[in-house]
């Protein structure tokens, strides 16, 4: 047993030297990070607040017969008047550009409803949600209308 002693004490030493350059150099550097130099600055943009940017767009008055005007001998109508929450800011001009595409939707989303249709303030909030489905598709892929505001509403 004597003879394998100095062999034994050898590799307990060179394990000992091996595992200490392991944590050393591998494991604390992993948990330290990369060295100062080796950092750059990430620049973020930093939102104020968590609603995305908006601004409003008039779209006018719209007079409407509703689909089953036709049994009340055409006396009944729609009078509204709608504004719409767009984003990003820059898409407020072509807003302005593809009005007549964007006001022939909302006549025949409006004029495909009945009255009884559109008499509860919940039947309201479903056509806005319809007709907001239906004008982002004449949008862009950034572009998007995140809200529309009845300005008025009379159903007569």
């Amino acid at each position: 047993m004597n003879k394998y002693m100095p062999l034994v004490v050898l590799v307990v030493l060179g394990q000992t030297v091996l595992a200490y350059l392991l944590v050393n150099n591998v494991i604390i550097q992993r948990l330290s990070g990369p060295p100062p130099e080796e950092l750059q600055e990430a620049k973020v943009d930093v939102a104020v607040s968590d609603e995305p940017e908006r601004t409003y767009r008039d779209m006018g008055e719209f007079l409407i017969n509703p689909a089953d005007s036709a049994n009340n001998q055409g006396y009944r109508f729609i009078q509204t008047e709608i504004t719409l929450g767009v984003t990003p800011a820059r898409a407020h001009d072509k807003l302005a550009q593809i009005n007549p595409m964007l006001r022939d939707t909302v006549i025949r989303v409006l004029s495909a409803k009945k009255l009884e249709e559109m008499d509860a303030p919940d039947d309201r909030e479903y056509i806005k949600d319809e007709l907001r489905f239906a004008l982002n598709g004449h949008l862009g892929d950034n572009e998007e209308i995140l809200q529309i505001c009845f300005v008025k509403f009379i159903v007569q």
